[in-house]
């Protein structure tokens, strides 16, 4: 609760200055009060208890009044605070490989998609104050989220990415980087990025990587380049018209470490391998440090006034008074 009249709230002391001084002051009056000789006769005048009881009640109710009184002279009122990003922090494309090969199972205890879909999902729920979209890529790359700040629509965007998505399979890495670019290069945020996460090589497309790669310093974005897989191969789930479904360990798939090295240095990135799923948690961790942005933002007190609630509180009390005083006691009496 917050009081728009704060000064009005230095009353308390005062009343409760004056509370003790009439304390003291009865006392002294009590004192000089005629003894009588006879208790029997001041016996016969001795107050009832009801009297006594509604009394003290009256009292109370003298007390709620004064207080609610200068609590509505506080003014008070309830709200929040609101914080207005003056700048757009970090604008970010994930452009994450859908093709066959990361359906690899050396991210145990799931493929290499499902493993980077989860770690990028944790990884946009941590940027409240940036722009993600999604690139997905295999043969053709294209684009499954716009840059927004509804976090959890990406996030439940990147979690439906599935292998197949790519009416053509491969690996178009030039692709993604140029798709994610056309998305970047409008942007006005302070830092662009783009994550692309791969588990091969270029082999198809109309754009090669060193030059998409050159198109993104350009336009002042920095590329993070991923390359999943586990150096001494992978499992893979195949179908065998004899034996069934069954799996095959397979050696590594052409994962072009070099051009993804080079991708990465061109834009004034970063270029990580990932074995495991630890290791792609820890990549991304390092990622998000990286690209932390400092935000100056406005803070504004949303408050709503409350006091007329205490005044229609003052008033009950106040007619609770008056037949206390005026009806009830003197019935009594």
């Amino acid at each position: 609760m917050h009081f728009a009249s704060p000064l009005f709230l230095m009353l308390f002391p005062l009343m409760i200055a004056v509370g003790i001084y009439n304390h003291f002051k009865n006392r002294q009056k009590n004192k000089k009060l005629i003894n009588f000789s006879r208790y029997d006769i001041v016996k016969q005048t001795r107050l009832s208890y009801k009297i006594k009881i509604y009394s003290r009640l009256l009292a109370i109710v003298n007390y709620l009044i004064i207080i609610l009184f200068i609590v509505a002279l506080a003014r008070p009122q309830i709200g929040e605070k609101t914080d207005e990003v003056l700048n757009q922090g970090t604008d970010i494309i994930i452009a994450l490989d859908i093709s066959s090969s990361m359906d690899a199972l050396d991210f145990k205890p799931i493929n290499r998609l499902e493993a980077a879909k989860k770690i990028a999902v944790d990884f946009v729920r941590t940027r409240k104050y940036d722009r993600v979209g999604i690139v997905l890529f295999a043969g053709l790359a294209f684009t499954q989220a716009p840059l927004t700040n509804d976090i959890v629509s990406v996030a439940n965007m990147l979690m439906s990415a599935k292998i197949g998505m790519s009416s053509i399979d491969g690996t178009a890495i030039g692709s993604a980087i140029a798709t994610a670019c056309n998305r970047l290069k409008d942007s006005e945020a302070k830092s662009k990025v783009i994550i692309l996460i791969t588990d091969g090589s270029n082999n198809i497309g109309e754009i090669d990587p060193i030059t998409a790669a050159e198109i993104a310093k350009q336009f002042n974005i920095k590329i993070y380049a991923i390359g999943a897989g586990d150096p001494q191969g992978a499992y893979y789930q195949v179908m065998d018209p004899v034996k069934g479904m069954m799996f095959v360990k397979m050696e590594e798939q052409n994962l072009d470490e070099n051009t993804l090295k080079e991708i990465a240095s061109i834009t004034d990135g970063h270029y990580f391998r990932a074995d495991n799923t630890k290791m792609l948690k820890d990549i991304i961790a390092v990622i998000d440090k990286m690209e932390k942005t400092e935000l100056k933002s406005l803070k504004f007190n949303l408050y709503n006034d409350i006091y007329n609630k205490f005044i229609v509180l003052l008033l009950l009390l106040m007619f609770l008074k008056i037949f206390l005083e005026n009806i009830y006691l003197r019935k009594l009496t």
